[in-house]
């Protein structure tokens, strides 16, 4: 028999504990999932695996309102109406939380030389709309964007795949090819849809753009028209690797060929000219 709908109490407990934990890994310091869980377990009667499941829609709405959510919670769109409701209430009164991602998303690259092991598998992601379809809410910050342009984080980024590319060269034996990584976002400028010109070992150009984030390697990226009709231009050639909890032992996954056909693209933004004549 299919248990009653959470109710008021039992949601606001369970964005209590979200919001605790968020609060911590925003700051950097120590937690355990866990022992969060089991403590909200004991003041509501759920599964372990519902309570999972509500963390991660939490995680969904965050991601609806342009914040940054807690890594290990995916989003999981199929959110109860009260959840989403109330959700985004108590996040629009937490100005302090905000204001903590504000800080995280500008907060300067780290300042020692970060080191990236091999790739990670690309995370899977929740690829079913909601039933009731597009979610149209009111987008209290936008954390992707702000770290975006975070320059410092982004060349820290740029420069960690540089040394990759170059020790990854070098380890195959080619060490004349290592020597020619370039950083063109640096030495060429912006504008050729990548950042990071390396090769494969048979010296074949790898056309590299870099997308950076110091938290979960499920939160979205933003990329740009220019780097995806390149990608689609030279799909042979196009990798974007996605660095997460950079700085904090994290790692990168790598998406190759055309992004429309590695990614979701959600086209948020449009250059409009008016018809006039």
């Amino acid at each position: 028999m299919a248990r009653e709908a959470w109710d008021t109490r039992e949601v606001d407990l369970t964005i209590d504990t979200y919001f605790s934990m968020l609060r911590l890994e925003l700051d950097g310091q120590p937690y355990s999932k866990a022992d969060h869980r089991r403590d909200l377990m004991t003041k509501i009667e759920r599964s372990n695996g519902s309570v999972e499941y509500k963390l991660q829609n939490i995680s969904a709405v965050i991601n609806e309102l342009g914040g940054v959510f807690i890594d290990g919670y995916k989003p999981a769109t199929n959110v109860q109406g009260l959840l989403r409701e109330r959700v985004t209430e108590r996040f629009g009164g937490a100005v302090d939380l905000r204001d903590q991602m504000v800080r995280a998303a500008e907060q300067p690259a780290p300042s020692d030389r970060v080191t990236l092991g091999s790739a990670a598998a690309v995370p899977e992601v929740e690829l079913t709309p909601p039933a009731f379809g597009r979610v149209r809410v009111a987008r209290m910050i936008d954390f992707h964007e702000r770290e975006a342009r975070n320059r410092s984080l982004g060349l820290a980024g740029e420069e960690a795949v540089v040394r990759l590319e170059r020790a990854r060269l070098a380890a195959a034996g080619k060490a004349d090819l290592a020597a020619e990584v370039r950083h063109v976002s640096v030495m060429d400028g912006d504008g050729l849809g990548y950042d990071v010109r390396s090769f494969d070992r048979a010296g074949n150009e790898r056309f590299i753009e870099v997308k950076t984030t110091r938290y979960a390697r499920h939160l979205p990226f933003l990329v740009s028209r220019n780097e995806v009709d390149l990608s689609e231009e030279e799909p042979d050639k196009f990798i974007l690797y996605r660095l997460f909890k950079f700085g904090a032992g994290g790692g990168h996954y790598e998406l190759p060929g055309s992004l429309r056909s590695a990614a979701q693209l959600d086209p948020t933004t449009y250059r409009a000219l008016p018809n006039v004549g």
